[in-house]
């Protein structure tokens, strides 16, 4: 009931308001300054006293605030009714809800003028934590790291430093925690916030795997906890203590007891906080055998979230709790449903990781949650039959799509929510961008390293202020995936390479899903010496011995591609690890692949869900390029004419390096024409991948472009190679179209051959006018190239570095209008035409002179 109080307070101030004469702006309300007085004391106090009345639903409480806050007073009361729902749905167990009201809260102190009290401790501490909670941590320490340089009050740099050695920790950075651990202890502090430092340092010398270290520490932090008498927070860090204790020793009856201090001083609060140590006692039960107790401790985890049924939490130790369940019902043989929570786990796994926008925790998620895809895959295979069962082998797929490219997709929904962002967003981009544009064009140093700080700097107001959490809807329906699976003349191969170098493979054979699992490493090792051999820097391997090659790229085809004889002609590759930069149309059945069908690859089957197919329409190409280059790069001959054979058939914007400045090249990336760039990359394992134009641009640059190009095509070396990222692909160029995306990016994984690369492209056009299919139109364009190629470039160095990566969408091309020729032969002949009279009227008039000067002389 209390939720609809603050709605009906503003509905009775509306009730007596009097009208007033003077006009009112559509939609608005007029009160008095003492009526939006009590409307926002009322919101501060519902929010403060009362937030079991909107913990369950915060936005509808939230959204029935209609008016804004005009004076001083309304607007402390504002700022403190959005600290109070964070804190209250924090108390609650909701941290994404408290991140989202905190944020708003923090934002709201940075845009106007407000009074607060301690905006550390009410707010950046808080925000920080809750970071660290969702394993967002790399924006816990640049928050706290920006913050802890403006303070000068040393018991709060101690108790901040705590929060940043935590981020740390989380962060795997464990020797920066101990760093500042050990510095904040030269501060005089309180018995507990020495407790607390402790605590810290034996957690992280646990994840050190020091066990005499950690249980020193630990032993000293319960010890200063116990010098005090402890209430509020005091209470649950020695109940953290205690679990952690209990973990190091093995005693379950240490993590009961401070479930039960937890219980007995929070009986109806701190949801998560007693879900964690329950997490421990499970954990400690399941590793002493106890299966029974440790799945009731498990329940009584999922417990404290309050799900109804099949449920998705945004938070790891729900997530952990599936796990737990999974792995004792493997032990106990019930297959079915250790299948069931694995699967369950890893949806709820996926979903709690959108949360994150550090890349790096992002990465190092995609590194753990391999561990679950190898347990399900070595559950199906200790089971006979059941790597034969069409739902079980559905279910591994799923799995697999779903731990895949899960940075890539936070990226793709992120650049989408930033098209219909805030005007503050919008500024954060444009100063981003424009900050990348001066490292990318600068040549000093220094200048780099200040410019590269102070993007830092504006990057945390930026991820703050686009308010991420409350756009996030991506989440993919098992269903729909596999329905996918359906597209008409297409198969599907999706590749898992285990931690010992085996590959697990799932294809569509006749639309029907089958499992093989590779047990050796042998093919990837070959895989891999087969690549340096014939894709590095020369052609020459191949020309010397064209039938070790055949013989080789048909043994890897037989264990990659299983049953591809039957195929349909198109292919989509899902791939993995050190698959990626791999040309399979180079691969060989009797000729090569390429002759009989059409690649296309994918980070994730997921993909097809999230890239966004752009309405057909005959689309414009803006034609970006540059030939000729400062040494020690060398000129690039054919780019003229790559350039002219493709603006003498279609429409075409060309934007030669004198047109190209920042400004007109952003502004044709935001068009919905098909960008094609030929020109120079630079690539170095230090800075990100550069696409040289007029002006270098960098990933970095790109990654924050407005993007509606249904195709780009990069004619240029390596722009499909990168740095290796887990389960991501990797940093690439190409990489950066698709996150911004696009549904459908050629890029080359190799150097490209010019005279290769002017022929291809060409020929890729004409099909893509003729079928509108850019998967089809390249497969033809490769065909076509070695119908009528010499012997020598045959070989697969030459033409399999061109590769399509995207969803297949149909792209229309507009044909160069003749108009203006026509115009001009028309204007041509009206002169020819108007030509005869006019001479015809110079003679007669000469002419006649003439004769009157004959008659005069006579």
């Amino acid at each position: 009931m209390r939720i609809q109080c603050l709605a009906l307070h503003i509905l009775l101030l509306v009730a007596c308001n009097k009208p007033n004469s003077e006009p009112l702006k559509k939609n608005e309300l007029h009160f008095s300054e003492e009526q939006l007085d009590s409307i926002f004391e009322v919101f501060e106090g519902i929010a403060y006293e009362n937030p079991a009345s909107y913990v369950n639903d915060p936005d509808s409480f939230f959204n029935q605030l209609t008016v804004s806050a005009k004076s001083s007073y309304q607007k402390e009361m504002y700022l403190y009714g959005l600290i109070f729902m964070g804190y209250g749905l924090l108390q609650h167990g909701d941290n994404l809800g408290s991140t989202k009201y905190y944020e708003k809260a923090y934002n709201y102190i940075k845009s106007t003028p407000v009074q607060i009290r301690d905006i550390n401790t009410e707010i950046v501490k808080p925000l920080a934590n809750l970071y660290i909670q969702i394993n967002d941590t790399q924006k816990s320490i640049t928050l706290l790291k920006v913050t802890l340089q403006k303070m000068k009050n040393e018991n709060e740099i101690v108790e901040l430093s705590n929060n940043l050695a935590n981020a740390y920790l989380y962060n795997a950075e464990l020797d920066s925690a101990k760093t500042v651990l050990f510095q904040a202890m030269k501060y005089k502090a309180s018995s507990i916030t020495k407790a607390l430092l402790y605590n810290t340092l034996a957690s992280v010398y646990e994840e050190e795997r020091n066990k005499e270290k950690s249980k020193f520490y630990n032993n000293l932090a319960v010890k200063e906890f116990e010098k005090t008498p402890l209430k509020d927070e005091a209470q649950l860090w020695y109940a953290s203590a205690l679990g952690l204790k209990g973990c190091l020793v093995q005693d379950n009856r240490l993590v009961t007891r401070a479930i039960n201090l937890v219980e007995k001083d929070f009986p109806n609060e701190q949801n998560r906080f007693k879900a964690k140590l329950t997490l421990m006692k499970g954990n400690l039960l399941r590793d002493k055998g106890f299966y029974r107790d440790a799945l009731d401790a498990y329940d009584k985890t999922l417990y404290y979230f309050k799900p109804e049924g099949k449920s998705y939490v945004l938070d790891y130790t729900y997530t952990q709790a599936l796990l737990g369940k999974a792995k004792i019902h493997v032990v106990m043989e019930q297959l079915d449903s250790a299948l069931y929570y694995y699967e369950w786990a890893i949806e709820n796994d996926f979903r709690t990781q959108q949360l994150i926008v550090s890349s790096r925790d992002q990465l190092r998620n995609n590194i753990l949650n391999k561990e679950t895809i190898e347990s399900i895959i070595t559950l199906i295979e200790n089971k006979p039959g059941l790597s034969q069962q069409k739902e079980v082998v559905q279910q591994l797929l799923w799995c697999i799509e779903l731990s895949k490219a899960r940075l890539l997709i936070n990226e793709i929904s992120r650049s989408e929510e930033w098209l219909g962002a805030s005007e503050k967003t919008k500024k954060g981009i444009q100063t981003i961008c424009q900050l990348y544009h001066q490292i990318d064009t600068s040549s000093d140093q220094n200048e780099k390293i200040k410019l590269s700080k102070r993007i830092q700097q504006v990057m945390i107001e930026f991820e703050l202020s686009e308010k991420y959490f409350e756009a996030i809807r991506f989440e993919p329906q098992k269903t729909q995936f596999l329905s996918h699976l359906n597209k008409p003349n297409s198969d599907f191969y999706t590749y898992f390479i285990h931690n010992d170098s085996s590959i697990s493979v799932i294809y569509t054979s006749k639309h029907d899903l089958q499992f093989k699992r590779i047990s050796t490493a042998e093919p990837l090792v070959r895989l891999m010496a087969f690549k340096d051999k014939y894709f590095g820097s020369s052609p020459n391997n191949y020309n010397q011995n064209p039938q070790e090659y055949n013989l080789e790229a048909q043994y890897l085809a037989e264990e990659l591609l299983p049953n591809i004889e039957d195929t349909q002609r198109n292919i989509f590759v899902s791939l993995d690890g050190q698959l990626y930069g791999f040309p399979f149309d180079a691969l060989y059945k009797n000729d090569f692949l390429i002759k009989t069908h059409n690649f296309a690859y994918l980070n994730s089957f997921l993909l097809f869900d999230l890239l966004t197919a752009k309405p057909q329409k005959k689309s414009a190409i803006a034609l970006m390029y540059r030939s000729t280059y400062p040494e020690p790069l060398p000129n690039l001959q054919f780019v003229k004419q790559e350039v002219q054979n493709i603006a003498k058939r279609y429409a075409v914007n060309k934007i030669g390096p004198r047109k190209q400045n920042d400004i007109i090249i952003r502004e044709q990336f935001a068009t919905p024409n098909v960008i094609h760039i030929a020109a120079h990359t630079i690539l170095d394992t230090t800075t990100a991948p550069v696409i040289y134009l007029n002006e270098p641009i960098s990933t970095n640059q790109l990654r924050f472009y407005e993007m509606n190009a249904p195709l780009v095509f990069l004619s240029a070396c390596n722009t499909g190679h990168g740095r290796p990222l887990p389960s991501e692909g990797t940093e690439s160029i190409q990489r950066v179209f698709l996150s911004k995306n696009v549904p459908s990016v050629i890029s080359t994984f190799w150097f490209a051959n010019d005279e290769t690369m002017l022929n291809i492209t060409t020929s890729f056009y004409k099909e893509l006018f003729e079928n509108d299919d850019p998967i089809c139109a390249l497969a033809e364009a490769k065909r076509t190239f070695l119908q009528s190629a010499p012997p020598v470039q045959q070989n697969p160095w030459y033409w399999a570095n061109i590769n399509y990566t995207g969803i297949g969408n149909k792209i229309g091309l507009k044909k160069r209008s003749n108009l203006p020729f026509f115009t001009v032969g028309v204007l041509a002949l009206l002169v020819l035409a108007l030509q005869y009279p006019v001479t015809l009227w110079f003679y007669k008039t000469f002419e006649n002179k003439d004769k009157k000067a004959n008659n005069k002389t006579k």
